[in-house]
């Protein structure tokens, strides 16, 4: 029994194979609501002899380790293994100590499947991923669930108890919006098939089905191949929904991808649908890549070079904006639909940003603009008027007046705010969903749902080796999803820990809704003993479970 070391532990431990969880607090319990996931992991070294040679006479291996799941738990209970991936970049050269590692090196990232078992590795800890569904019309009460650890000769080395709380209750739907941006160029890339070939279609559901799952609830639409990371003159691999066929100084657009696009979305349970770009990142100088039937030939009539300033995308945009309203009210979305212009504006270009809101204003008319950027000026000036600030320049944004606004983060936030680079402790990340209900914001942005290309999208990278863009952004940046064999997506841990953070948005919702916002709101800045934002906030994972558990027994009482 002594070899082995088993322990539970937060979803929100990374478990490195050497330092293993010896200063994390080991849990015994966990709080869920109906038809809620909870996870907790398992962390587990083998301590005792090891086996360099198979023998006749020996006739064993290695140790191996089969695991079972006992108790009254009537859930369904999926196990994954916790695997490791290398990490060139961990973060930046200014960085805070807030850091697993700042070194490279091997970090947890991947949940792999798990097929019942696992060779243990002597003096090197491991991990399990336990995801636990609370079935929909659970009753109130706990439930027990028993992981035992049996050897090749089927005795018992290890059994772990682990008590599910069931709250009997749903949480609230989720009112705040989250945007993951979505790539399918790099699934058709990645998969080597034609882009809207039924492959591709059935292997973008199956990731658009794993976003919504994990609590993404707006779909970034590329209407033309998305005017975002590709080296000015360069190419992203072609998706266009809307189909373009210029006749003299005329264009016709047919809609059929668009339409199939919008009601697959819509099946999945997306509500709320963002239209990429209209012009190019880095100042709103260039038009997206748009290629249209010209002469009966498939011909590139936009893009690099096609400078904004030299005329004719106003025309273009005169044709398609009016038609693309008509399809979106046919569809029955505008309402819910969000335009952005051009990506990260700054003060420097806001002349030609500016020149391309007035071009597509006039057609757009009640629908939000949303445009992430970091200077506050564009703001104050209305050139911008409805920001996503990133996270380490939001507090200006909030001084300066912004309302309901939205947020983001990326390659440049590791330093003092919320991010999830993989060498960051996963608490780092949950932190982003109390930040966001306490500065009541509507959404949530970040760009790399499945970014699997170098910086610039010079070329293709394969993302079980790559997750720096190619020592462009810290580890972890340009994706929160892995493509696996057959077309399915595979978790990164930091994707249902980005879930988390849109489930404690829903608990202190609904505590709210029993009590009110002061009450919730000194509730999160008693327990973290500190007032929170998103550059100050508590360390560690304790604070976000005890603020899970509190909450979650202040509804109950109140139920």
């Amino acid at each position: 029994m002594n070899d082995y070391d088993v322990r539970i532990v937060s979803s929100m431990e990374k478990i490195m194979p050497k330092g293993g969880p010896l200063k994390e607090r080991q849990i015994q319990r966990i709080t869920g609501f109906q038809g809620q996931r909870v996870s907790f992991q398992v962390a587990y070294c083998f301590h005792g002899n090891y086996y360099v040679n198979q023998t006749t006479e020996q006739a064993t291996r290695n140790p191996y380790v089969s695991v079972s799941v006992q108790g009254n738990f009537e859930g369904d209970v999926m196990i994954r293994k916790v695997d490791y991936v290398p990490v060139y970049f961990p973060c930046e050269r200014k960085h805070d100590a807030e850091y697993i590692e700042t070194e490279p090196g091997l970090y947890p990232d991947i949940l792999s499947e798990f097929p019942g078992g696992m060779q243990v590795i002597i003096e090197q800890w491991r991990a399990l991923w336990i995801d636990c569904k609370i079935p929909e019309n659970a009753k109130s009460g706990d439930r027990e669930m028993i992981l035992v650890f049996t050897g090749d000769d089927g005795k018992e080395v290890a059994r772990k108890r682990m008590i599910i709380h069931v709250v009997q209750a749903k949480l609230p739907k989720q009112k705040l919006l989250h945007t993951e941006w979505f790539h399918p160029d790099c699934l058709a890339d990645y998969y080597e098939i034609e882009v809207f070939s039924e492959k591709h279609w059935e292997i973008m559901e199956k990731f658009l089905k794993k976003a919504h799952e994990r609590g993404v609830n707006m779909i970034f639409t590329a209407l033309f191949t998305p005017a975002l990371d590709t080296l000015i003159g360069g190419e992203r691999t072609t998706f266009q929904l809307v189909g373009v066929k210029k006749c003299g100084k005329s264009y016709e657009f047919e809609y059929s991808r668009f339409h199939r696009w919008i009601r697959m979305c819509k099946e999945i349970g997306f509500e709320y649908f963002e239209m990429s770009h209209l012009f190019a990142q880095w100042g709103a100088k260039f038009p997206p890549k748009v290629v249209a039937e010209v002469d009966g030939k498939i011909e590139k009539i936009f893009g690099w070079h096609t400078p904004v300033a030299d005329g004719g995308y106003q025309e273009f945009l005169d044709a398609f904006l009016p038609t693309l309203i008509a399809e979106l009210k046919e569809e029955g979305i505008l309402e819910h639909t969000y335009f952005h212009v051009s990506d990260e504006p700054t003060i420097y270009n806001s002349d030609t940003y500016q020149k391309a809101w007035n071009m597509v204003s006039p057609y757009i008319g009640e629908c939000p603009v949303i445009d992430a950027l970091s200077h506050v000026e564009l703001y104050d000036r209305g050139i911008v008027k409805k920001p996503v600030p990133t996270n380490d320049s939001i507090h200006e944004f909030l001084d300066h007046g912004l309302k309901d606004g939205w947020v983001y983060y990326c390659c440049a936030q590791g330093n003092r705010v919320s991010n999830r680079y993989i060498a960051m402790p996963a608490w780092r990340n949950r932190i982003l969903g109390v930040q966001l209900y306490k500065f009541q914001m509507e959404g949530f942005l970040h760009w790399g749902y499945n970014f699997y290309n170098s910086q610039y999208s010079i070329h293709k990278i394969d993302p079980y080796r790559t997750n720096d863009g190619e020592d462009s952004f810290p580890s972890g940046d340009p994706f929160i999803v892995y493509p696996g064999k057959n077309g399915d997506p595979v978790e990164s841990m930091r994707l249902p820990i980005m879930e988390d953070a849109m489930l404690d948005v829903r608990i202190l919702e609904m505590l709210e809704t029993m009590t009110d916002r002061e009450y919730v709101m000194r509730l999160i800045e008693e327990i973290g003993q500190m007032e929170i934002r998103f550059d100050q906030y508590p360390s560690g994972t304790d604070y976000l479970v005890e603020l899970w558990e509190t909450v979650a027994r202040e509804i109950e009482k109140r139920l």
